[in-house]
């Protein structure tokens, strides 16, 4: 991590809580990736941070640590994040439908192939009509077989999208950065080190 910048731009963070009264998601986040990054370095004992760097930051939270304290709102932090998410929350369930509606198609398939090779001309019929129905495209009446790999495929790329919306939701999620004291422990870690 590029500590000289990290460090500047929450220095500019504190003066923008300063200066709005209150933390957005944003400076937050940043705080909490910046303290973690000084703890795994500090851990692993290749911490190098520039000493005018960690001065000026020291001297900024020096400044603003009262007013920092006054303003954390853990529940208006909290209710931020979780606006960020929904859409993606929403998203994910709609893969997830998706995804399910996929997987009963391909089972439907199954079972129509199945009829097909045992059952007689009417149920056959009745079954590929049934399929056509819930499909909502042609199906040739000789290549049912073609049908059950094509609905495999959807299934299988329905269940690839659900995946990364389902991903992008866990990585989106940052309500566990969300925690009072942040550029405290950040000057804290930076004294040590100077």
């Amino acid at each position: 991590m590029d500590y000289k910048t990290a460090i500047a731009a929450c220095i500019a963070d504190m003066e923008a809580i300063k200066a709005a009264g209150k933390y957005n998601i944003e400076a937050q986040v940043r705080a909490y990736d910046l303290l973690s990054s000084l703890l795994e370095d500090a851990d692993d004992g290749i911490l190098t941070v520039d000493r005018d760097c960690a001065a000026a930051y020291s001297a900024t939270y020096g400044h603003y640590a009262a007013i920092l304290s006054e303003s954390f709102d853990e529940s208006a932090l909290k209710n931020e994040a979780a606006k960020m998410l929904e859409p993606l929350e929403k998203a994910c369930s709609d893969a997830r439908f998706r995804a399910a509606a996929a997987a009963s198609l391909h089972e439907f398939a199954k079972e129509t192939f199945q009829t097909w090779q045992t059952a007689g001309i009417f149920a056959r019929r009745r079954a590929l009509k049934a399929l056509r129905e819930r499909a909502g495209f042609r199906l040739e009446q000789h290549r049912i077989g073609n049908y059950v790999a094509k609905t495999f495929d959807l299934m299988n790329q329905a269940d690839a999208d659900f995946a990364k919306a389902q991903q992008a939701l866990f990585s989106a999620n940052v309500s566990y950065k969300i925690q009072p004291g942040l550029y405290g422990k950040i000057a804290a870690v930076l004294a040590v080190e100077q």
